[in-house]
């Protein structure tokens, strides 16, 4: 009984699904019956005809733009770092930067690929045209609405099937009837998250607009030196200096453990072999103070034997 009720679910929303996906038409209707099985079509491109597709009135209109702009200027390195600022302090971001340095016969250039907020465009396009001389700016804008209403009919009709097949799923008892929810339910949540991605990066084109900046130096061979003359020569030279100061305070801090590790051990030696040459002083001298004892006690044990043969002197024969 069950697999019965459920093919003619899935018959009766088979027409729905079909026209729904039906090439006239920007955005399929949200199906009365989606408990098919059929897989989602993929999204289609916005075309002409889905750009002329009429929109409600009421419905907010969607415009992606895009910015190219072309500089010079003499410092092309420079320029691009400003350029970043400026598109980060707008609260974007840099998708990608590409340099050549310049030869003697080509002049150094830098392409940057901007994100800035769309709100935001033109103050951050008027700030890129300060940094050099401009050679060329354009923008295009492109209307998007029926590509995103599309995509929102489609989103919402994929999540009303999960979800009544979720409710199958639930109330199957038939095993061959499960197996197939399961199937559709894998194929449907697929088509789901892959439209639920297009619709996130839709919604960044949108949101952000992109710059294509160009810049180019004015002279070939590269940019221009950045210290001239001799004041020139002396800010490099303080430079220098401020260079080298810093390095050898980076390097000071970098010695500073290991020179604290190499006093710790050199104090250890020190007192060990003060140590070590201390106690063979202290055994000779116990010995010398020894000796001169024995010396003093010979000394006065040959003294009162004289004094003895003195107080009583052996008498001489003939006396």
């Amino acid at each position: 009984m069950t697999v019965a009720l459920f093919a003619a679910a899935l018959l009766a929303a088979a027409p729905a699904c079909a026209a729904g996906h039906s090439p006239n038409s920007s955005a399929p209707a949200a199906p009365q019956s989606d408990a098919g099985f059929a897989p989602a079509a993929p999204v289609p491109e916005a075309g002409p005809g889905m750009k002329n597709a009429p929109i409600p009135a009421e419905v907010k209109r969607d415009i992606v733009k895009t910015a190219s702009m072309s500089i010079t200027a003499g410092n092309p390195a420079a320029v691009a770092d400003k350029a970043v600022s400026l598109a980060t302090d707008a609260g974007g971001r840099v998708d990608s930067r590409s340099e050549d340095a310049g030869s003697s016969s080509g002049r150094a250039h830098i392409s940057l690929a901007l994100r800035v907020p769309a709100a935001k465009l033109e103050g951050t396009l008027d700030e890129f045209k300060k940094l050099g001389t401009v050679q060329t700016v354009e923008v295009r804008a492109d209307d998007v609405t029926s590509q995103r209403v599309d995509l929102d009919a489609r989103i919402k009709a994929l999540q009303t099937s999960v979800d009544r097949l979720l409710g199958i799923m639930r109330d199957a008892k038939d095993p061959e009837a499960l197996i197939q929810a399961e199937n559709a339910l894998s194929q449907r949540q697929a088509d789901l998250d892959s439209l639920r991605a297009q619709r996130t990066q839709l919604g960044d084109q949108i949101d952000y607009s992109t710059v294509n900046l160009d810049i180019t130096a004015e002279q070939i061979g590269g940019p221009a030196p950045q210290y001239r003359g001799f004041w020139g020569q002396v800010e490099r030279g303080w430079h220098g200096l401020v260079s080298m100061a810093s390095g050898a305070v980076m390097l000071f801090g970098l010695l500073l453990p290991w020179l604290v590790a190499v006093v710790i051990a050199a104090v250890i030696v020190v007192a060990v072999v003060r140590l070590t040459r201390s106690r063979p002083r202290q055994t000779s001298a116990a010995g010398q103070a020894g000796g001169q004892d024995g010396q003093l006690q010979g000394q006065g044990g040959a003294t009162d034997e004289n004094e003895d043969g003195e107080g009583d002197p052996v008498a001489r024969p003939g006396s």
